[in-house]
């Protein structure tokens, strides 16, 4: 897949309003499975743009996804539940929520590049071995 089509394959991912969806899930059906689920769908776009090295995506998709969520919770008067969701109200938790999904996205940047950092070193520790081998007659 060439890279503009992973780079709009990845926004698109991010433009779903993950938190909106979860509070909405969480308010209507009264299930807090549904943060599990996105979650998922998080991790698995994070996963997808550590592997196509579009980091910066992550951060775009996480302010559009961000924006999507307030925008759907004023466009479908969430606010009108502000009693099931005390202490908080529905606009906080939908930036504990998004905080959250940096924290975990964040996360799974570092220890995927640090992976490919850590492989990157074993193979050149692998090729200067067998570089010294060839020069000293091993």
């Amino acid at each position: 897949m060439d890279a503009k089509k992973s780079k709009f394959i990845l926004l698109a991912g991010y433009c779903i309003p993950y938190v909106f969806l979860c509070l909405y899930g969480d308010a209507v059906w009264g299930t807090g499975m549904v943060y599990g689920i996105a979650a998922v769908a998080v991790a698995i776009l994070c996963v997808a743009a550590c592997k196509t090295q579009n980091i910066k995506m992550v951060v775009l998709g996480n302010i559009i996804s961000f924006a999507v969520s307030e925008l759907c919770v004023m466009l479908f008067a969430l606010e009108t539940l502000n009693y099931y969701f005390k202490p908080f109200n529905v606009h906080m938790l939908v930036g504990i929520c998004s905080v959250i999904a940096i924290l975990i996205q964040a996360y799974l940047i570092s220890r995927l590049t640090d992976d490919r950092k850590r492989s990157k070193d074993i193979l050149n520790n692998r090729q200067e071995k067998n570089a010294a081998r060839k020069f000293f007659g091993k």
